[in-house]
């Protein structure tokens, strides 16, 4: 005969519910949209004549939000485990380039006509400052990962329990 047990084991679910995947997704976009309106305005800053007469257009903070949406999806989209690994390295630089290109590039270059050239040349150092920030970002989470894997103790899979 089965027996009930006595204890009931705290299972943690792993899976996010649905419900929480657009609140991330705006929760992550805020935060970026923040980030990017202060790098905005410092850059701004630097770049004006007098520190005191700073203005920026207030299309660009409004294209802001949607170009945040398009980075926290980017980021979403990274941590995903149902895409493939290729899948993943794939649509990332797509999703951000895209984003950039479409909210902050595109917007502002229509009224002067941008040869083809011009364009080309803007998406290819768009890639390498995408390259390089990525390149930064993976030797740290690297790094951080070898330190917390060193840290934790080996525990045998096989061997008595105790």
């Amino acid at each position: 005969m089965n027996k009930r047990p006595t204890e009931v084991q705290n299972i943690p679910d792993t899976a996010a519910p649905a419900s929480s995947l657009p609140k991330d997704l705006w929760l992550g976009s805020c935060a970026r949209y923040t980030v990017l309106c202060m790098l905005l305005l410092l850059i701004s800053t630097l770049l004006s004549e007098s520190p005191s007469a700073v203005y920026v257009d207030p299309i660009r903070f409004a294209l802001l939000l949607p170009f945040a949406l398009c980075l926290t999806g980017a980021a979403m989209l990274r941590r995903t485990d149902k895409l493939s690994r290729g899948a993943k390295c794939a649509l990332h630089p797509l999703a951000v380039l895209g984003g950039f290109y479409t909210f902050g590039y595109l917007p502002f270059q229509l009224r002067s006509k941008p040869s083809g050239q011009q364009i080309l040349l803007f998406l290819l150092l768009a890639a390498l400052v995408y390259g390089l920030a990525m390149g930064i970002y993976c030797l740290i989470t690297h790094s951080l990962g070898r330190k917390k894997s060193e840290e934790t103790p080996y525990v045998s899979q096989f061997g008595k329990k105790q």
